[in-house]
């Protein structure tokens, strides 16, 4: 997005400096020596009392390490998501650049939004407070139940968990290779007034990172203002009330009891007993692994506790029984960026208002990488998908 003509508005470009200088953990002495400004013209600076002009801006972008178009352009931080983030990420540097990675996202997808003239409804969704309740357990399942009824999606296997998320929900969900070789499964954030699901890339099972999608859905329909880093190896009986309820409520809008019971009395059949086989082709059904359907089997009094321990004890291993069974488990992980934001980026670059190099920056990859991403996304009609009916 070329600079040229654009007029430079301090009261975005001054926020975007403040918190840029935040990031770098600099003080506004230290900003303001190293760019010859006294610290007093620095903070008309940051205030939005003052332009900083094309050179000053290039020089100031130059020090914190930003591009001038992003201090120029992109929506301001969203200085309360920043703020609420600043206690669990103060010792975790991983964390930390997951959370700033995806509030970069945010930002860079109200941009796209509004250059394209394309802004996506977000439906209203009231957040609901556990606080009060008396039993964790069964507000988790009403109101995964109430969830599937409202969204209508019945009591069956939920195919594509990531599309409702988006589609109907308005979430954006992202794949944060920050998250590589870090402990964490993911992250929700309210940033931007958009509701953002950070999932680790490195976890290759789809399974794994649907159940952290559902998990991050719980947060948002609760404490969607609270900050949320789900930790892989979290003890489960450390748990926070707001943990468990995530978890109760992954559980519960997977795997439905009425749907579950239902389908699994079908596949047992009149078998006269209820074999590891009728367990793995069911968590196939509902694209859950093999553990997670016998934790709820047992939850719901179809088969003897501690199923899973015992079969795994005996030597089972549910890849190789998933093989003989002939199930083809899908081992790829969810894409990392939303159909949204691709298609925004598609849109623009075929628009010639972003360059290859923009779509690269806001894919946060390198430009072949980008080059490839688009190219995979961009529809072969792509010059017709954008008119209106009666045009075509």
């Amino acid at each position: 997005m070329p600079l040229d003509g654009l007029e430079l508005n301090p009261g975005v470009i001054g926020p975007n400096i403040a918190a840029a200088r935040r990031r770098r953990s600099l003080s506004q002495a230290d900003l303001a020596k190293r760019v010859g400004v006294s610290r007093p013209t620095l903070i008309a600076f940051e205030a939005g009392q003052r332009s900083p002009g094309p050179e000053m801006l290039t020089t100031i972008a130059a020090e914190l390490e930003t591009r001038v178009r992003d201090l120029a352009m992109l929506p301001k931080y969203d200085s309360q998501a920043e703020i609420r983030f600043r206690s669990p990420i103060r010792d975790d540097k991983t964390a930390a650049g997951a959370v700033q990675a995806l509030s970069d996202f945010a930002r860079y997808y109200v941009l796209m939004q509004d250059v394209a003239g394309k802004s996506f409804q977000q439906p209203s969704v009231i957040a609901i407070s556990i606080e009060e309740a008396s039993d964790v357990e069964h507000a988790a399942e009403d109101l995964a139940a109430a969830e599937r009824a409202r969204l209508s999606l019945g009591d069956g296997p939920l195919l594509d968990l990531r599309a409702v998320l988006e589609q109907d929900i308005g979430m954006l969900v992202f794949g944060l290779r920050e998250l590589q070789s870090a402990k964490i499964a993911g992250i929700f954030m309210y940033a931007n007034d958009l509701p953002l699901i950070g999932f680790n890339v490195q976890q290759s099972d789809p399974r794994r990172q649907r159940w952290t999608l559902a998990h991050e859905y719980a947060h948002y329909l609760t404490n969607r203002y609270d900050p949320e880093i789900t930790y892989v190896t979290e003890n489960r009986r450390s748990r926070s009330r707001q943990e468990q309820f995530a978890e109760i409520f992954a559980t519960n809008f997977l795997m439905p009891a009425s749907g579950v019971s239902r389908r699994f009395a079908k596949i047992a059949g009149h078998a006269q007993h209820t074999t590891l086989a009728h367990i793995i082709l069911l968590a196939d059904q509902f694209h859950v692994s093999f553990q997670a359907m016998c934790n709820r089997l047992e939850s719901l009094g179809r088969i003897p506790r501690n199923t899973y321990d015992h079969a795994m004890a005996k030597g089972l291993r549910p890849v190789e029984a998933e093989r003989a069974l002939g199930i083809d488990r899908r081992t790829e992980s969810l894409p990392p960026y939303p159909a949204r934001y691709l298609y925004l980026l598609s849109l623009l670059l075929r628009r010639g208002t972003l360059t290859e190099g923009d779509a690269a920056h806001y894919l946060q990859t390198d430009d072949l990488s980008a080059r490839d991403i688009l190219h995979a996304f961009e529809p072969t009609s792509s010059n017709q998908i954008d008119e209106p009916l009666r045009a075509l």
